[in-house]
């Protein structure tokens, strides 16, 4: 089978189950079913994951089988302990000695035989033991993690290894619980600086029935976050087929979707669940994947999208940006404020930089767009974003919306009323009139609640967005709706996408973009091109599909199936 031209497929094969070839002509057959759908090109071997370590006889025999087979090998580690019998994860104490001691003899006898090691996400700390509260003093406990788990990396992890082997490569793998990784030690900031690159998980498995609640798009998100905190360091992007039984396709879709982030590896966890009768599917349907996707992924650019600002260690409307990405919105994160760019997202998150008001006033006297939540401007408020940018305030008072209304002239009248297909709730913000200019409100008794507000400041746009108390209601709010919002993200993208909720929309910077319907029923969308683009280039298919007229706009209409990828590229042509 030839290699993939544009990603390496990997598996990570835990070390229980490297413990448990005894047979290898028997595991080769088994392994057969699995290279005959997937050309693997590189298996991660553990070593150790809770409390058990491979014998160097074993791991030898393992690494010869896949060297045999034309497979790269690399070791793997998972820094957990036994169970203890509590529930939950179990990562190791970092303030015992005898930890310290273990994991570093660990982590040498790896080292001693793997150029590449990688450290499963079980690499953070939720220990509260006596020695850890005495270590801890009167540091948060954010602080005392993150200086933790930065003197472990360089002491106990990254020396011993070097040591051992000079031309080690050490690689984190970050989870995708991104928002929370202070909190557990995970040094977002620190930790790439000392090790020689990092991973991506990208999990999102079932968004609501997991107690993790991540958005489909966060597997695009957190690969594009992790390619700009360490750029061309990011190795790639890890699913698992873990409560993704419900729907198959929500399997697949972090697979698309960690692919459409340009992912250089697709790691899929792990070698016995691919094994395993429970998701035999899996293997069949990663390779059909593979295969589409590699035919057209080297045509696609750079992913780009509206820029957001997540600083190093911030949390805050925990993981809304991926709400946003599902209502068709393509986003491009970064840890380090995007004082370049024409368009700005802020979530409350952003608020943590203490300088965020200057940022954004930079941004806005130079002409960008800035769009920042009504979470954000609850908490900027104490930095005295009133004061400095524009005086609207977040009041403690909710509103029970399901009607809403949109401008067409800048907020002067209302243009229109729209029904949602449920009440929301959303928090009430007041305004001063004629001073801010509500384009899209939602609709009270002989009242109006702004959802979008717009204020002029030095040559560009501060818009504020109100988010429901429940993100996912974000999704209910109309189609009408939705396409104002997405004019105001869409400010220099090429086309504009007008559809329902839960469409995503990936961006290239070579007039690329691919579509995805995340809905389980086919509905049409409509996408207006702009500029001189008169059609569409169908990659999968090599179809072109001519733009008709509307309104003196260019417009395609498309019908879009659930699951299924739509991958285009713009057409400058007259003749069409």
């Amino acid at each position: 089978m030839d290699s993939y031209q544009n990603f390496k497929a990997a598996i990570y094969c835990p070390v229980g189950n490297l413990i448990d070839i005894t047979d290898f002509d028997r595991f080769g057959k088994r392994f057969d079913w699995i290279e005959k759908h997937i050309n693997v090109g590189k298996v991660y071997l553990e070593t150790y994951r809770h409390g058990t370590t491979i014998e160097k006889e074993q791991i030898e025999r393992v690494i010869a089988f896949f060297k045999e087979r034309g497979i790269e090998t690399a070791g793997g580690i998972t820094t957990d302990g036994p169970d203890d019998g509590e529930g939950g994860f179990n990562p190791l104490c970092y303030t015992s000695r005898t930890t310290r001691r273990m994991l570093t003899e660990v982590i040498t006898f790896t080292a001693s035989l793997f150029d590449e090691i990688i450290l499963d996400d079980f690499y953070f700390t939720n220990c509260r033991c006596d020695s850890c509260i005495e270590a801890k003093g009167t540091r948060t406990w954010s602080s005392f993690r993150l200086e933790l788990m930065k003197e472990i990396s360089e002491e106990v992890i990254v020396h011993p290894a070097k040591q051992v082997n000079a031309n080690v490569k050490m690689v984190i793998k970050y989870p995708n619980w991104y928002e929370h990784f202070q909190d557990a030690g995970y040094n977002l900031e620190d930790q790439p600086k000392i090790f020689d690159a990092l991973y991506t998980g990208t999990e999102t498995r079932n968004p609501m029935y997991t107690q993790q609640h991540l958005p489909k798009y966060l597997s695009y998100f957190n690969m594009r976050y992790m390619e700009n905190v360490a750029p061309g360091r990011n190795g790639g992007g890890w699913y698992d087929p873990y409560e993704c039984s419900y729907n198959l396709t929500s399997y697949a879709e972090q697979a698309y979707l960690t692919l459409f982030a340009k992912a250089k590896e697709a790691m899929m966890f792990s070698l016995g669940s691919l094994l395993h009768s429970e998701f035999s599917l899996c293997v069949p349907m990663n390779g059909q994947i593979f295969s589409d996707m590699d035919k057209y992924l080297g045509r696609l650019g750079n992913p780009v999208g509206t820029a957001c600002y997540l600083p190093y260690h911030s949390h805050g409307e925990d993981y809304l940006h991926n709400y946003i990405g599902m209502l068709g919105i393509p986003l491009e994160p970064y840890p380090e404020y995007p004082k370049e760019a024409k368009t700005v997202f802020l979530t409350e998150g952003a608020s943590m930089d203490s300088d965020i008001l200057n940022k954004i006033s930079y941004s806005l006297r130079n002409g960008a767009d800035v769009v920042v939540t009504s979470g954000f401007l609850k908490e900027a408020s104490k930095l005295g974003f009133q004061h400095e940018l524009c005086n609207v305030n977040y009041t403690d008072r909710k509103a029970i919306v399901n009607s809403f209304a949109y401008s067409n002239d800048g907020g002067i009248r209302f243009g229109g009323r729209e029904e949602a297909a449920k009440s929301i709730v959303i928090p009430q913000l007041e305004y001063k009139t004629n001073d801010n200019w509500e384009i899209i409100a939602g609709y009270g008794e002989d009242n109006s609640f702004p959802m979008l507000l717009k204020t002029l400041y030095g040559k560009g746009r501060l818009y504020i967005l109100t988010i429901p108390e429940d993100y996912g209601d974000l999704y209910h709010l109309p189609r009408k709706i939705l396409l104002p919002l997405r004019q105001m993200f869409y400010k220099d993208y090429p086309i504009l996408l007008d559809s329902i909720s839960k469409i995503g929309l990936f961006l290239y910077d070579n007039d690329c973009f691919a579509i995805h319907s995340f809905q389980p029923w086919y509905d049409e969308v409509a996408i207006t091109l702009k500029g001189e683009c008169t059609a569409i280039k169908d990659l999968v298919n090599e179809n072109t599909i001519k733009a008709e007229q509307e309104n003196g706009r260019n417009v395609v209409r498309i019908r879009l199936a659930p699951g299924i990828n739509y991958v285009y590229q713009l057409v400058k042509d007259k003749r069409f």
